[in-house]
């Protein structure tokens, strides 16, 4: 292997991609809970034959948010995926959204009704109107989780809606996400407060 290249970077660098790829699949494995370990051998990995992505990839300067970003995305995501141009441009993306949360989260809540808890409520097993608005792209995930955290109103939709098919996976994705996602709680509560009176 070229020694530009460290083979103990590529090791953690999918080791990385593993395990986030294992927290967004899984109901079973956290990446926090365990520190992002995975009991994976580097013999293992010198076994692969995609092993000079997680090289080239562990050159990328922003790596860990490049995996993060695509994985959010699309969790069965191979390394190889990472080298495209649609790759690049939903990392693009995804860090414009985290370095204006505040502006993005402000920006969508616009899209609400006027009754907040309006967007909320599950009439008749429906989806509640703030999943329809993630669903038809009119709201981020970041501002959807976020609302979901003010609200904690996962438990109530769990309870509520009919859906069992595409409903339990965002479920997951914004459970999964939501400790990843850097904000400020109670500023965010008054940007809703102040809206909305609401939370």
């Amino acid at each position: 292997m070229n020694k530009l290249y460290s083979t103990r970077k590529a090791f953690e660098t999918y080791v990385y991609f593993l395990a986030i790829q294992r927290h967004f699949k899984t109901t079973s494995y956290d990446f926090f809970k365990f520190n992002g370990k995975l009991k994976v051998s580097l013999q293992s990995f010198e076994n692969r034959k995609d092993k000079f992505y997680f090289y080239k990839l562990s050159k990328v300067s922003d790596c860990e948010n490049m995996i993060l970003s695509n994985i959010v995305e699309n969790q069965n995501i191979w390394v190889g995926d990472m080298f495209e141009d649609k790759a690049d441009r939903i990392y693009k993306e995804w860090l414009k959204r985290q370095q204006s949360i505040t502006y993005t989260f402000k920006k969508e809540l616009s899209e609400l009704d006027e009754n907040f808890n309006s967007n909320i409520i599950v009439t008749d097993g429906q989806h509640p109107r703030l999943l329809k608005l993630y669903l038809m792209n009119r709201i981020s995930l970041e501002t959807l989780t976020i609302l979901c955290n003010l609200t904690k109103c996962l438990g109530h939709w769990d309870k509520k809606i009919s859906d069992k098919i595409v409903y339990p996976d965002i479920n997951m994705k914004v459970r999964k996400y939501s400790p990843f996602l850097q904000y400020e709680k109670e500023k965010m509560r008054k940007i809703v407060l102040d809206k909305h009176n609401a939370i």
